[in-house]
């Protein structure tokens, strides 16, 4: 019971020691140096997964440890997947020519795992790791959504895309709309749009097993980890802790992604 009190105050503790213990100079000299397009997570615990809500295969609530790395702020955009085809000639995503899902500024869809990693490998990059996903998404406060609670926000979902049109978007939305619902790190659509694969290979009941400190995942599997939910979500299938799997071959309109690039 001490060790889990000592986890859970730790992962308050740190973040404020960060931003509070620091000099100026280094925050500058972190600003200077996070690749354009991304946001710096620091280093330290956070809660991660859930006790009481949503699937059995969310629980059960653990503190984690990750060592700081970049993510992308905004997910993976057509603009930015039709710089990697040009340069690389990989083939086209499914949905490429699809007038619903092909507007330049929406995240791209209809890529399989293989074409993320694919992606991520060209910048220099990898997938996120759930961990380091769930991370970014909830900030260390163990929010269910990345704006905080359910209706922090009022019942226009001015600040997520999920099923149906009172969001402003049928489908995809631009991948830098939805503000008012950015994560505690400042992410964009951490919850709906689409959902993002991630680095791991999907076991259900590997969060009672996974190391504490920057887990990776199962070794093998059949499936690949997604997160965030999408536009084709209701509300409660966006939360931070919610997981998805699917084969790494699939291609559909509700997946997308995000990079990560860890700091050495």
């Amino acid at each position: 019971m001490r060790n889990s009190f000592n986890l859970f105050f730790l992962s308050f503790l740190l973040p404020c020691l960060f931003f509070f213990s620091f000099p100026t100079s280094i925050f500058a000299q972190i600003q200077s140096q996070t690749p354009e397009g991304m946001i710096y997570i620091p280093e330290g615990y956070f809660e991660m997964g859930s006790s009481s809500l949503g699937s059995e295969d969310e629980g059960p609530s653990h503190f984690v440890y990750t060592s700081s790395y970049y993510i992308d702020q905004f997910e993976v955009s057509n603009a930015d997947y039709e710089k990697f085809m040009l340069a690389t000639g990989h083939p086209q995503p499914k949905y490429w020519e699809d007038e619903r899902f092909n507007d330049p500024k929406s995240p791209v869809v209809g890529v399989n795992w293989s074409d993320a990693m694919a992606y991520a490998r060209w910048l220099g990059r990898r997938l996120p790791s759930e961990a380091e996903w769930e991370k970014a998404a909830r900030g260390t406060d163990g929010r269910a959504f990345p704006w905080g609670g359910k209706w922090d926000k009022g019942f226009f979902f001015y600040f997520v895309n999920i099923y149906g049109e009172s969001d402003n978007y049928p489908y995809t939305a631009p991948v830098d709309y939805y503000k008012s619902g950015m994560s505690p790190f400042g992410v964009f659509n951490m919850a709906g749009n689409v959902w993002e694969w991630c680095q791991d290979w999907y076991q259900k009941e590997y969060y009672r097993y996974s190391p504490e400190r920057n887990p990776e995942g199962p070794q093998t599997g059949r499936k690949k980890v997604l997160r965030g939910g999408s536009w084709a979500n209701e509300i409660e299938g966006v939360r931070v802790t919610r997981r998805a799997r699917n084969h790494p071959s699939i291609k559909n309109e509700i997946y997308g992604f995000r990079t990560v690039l860890p700091i050495k």
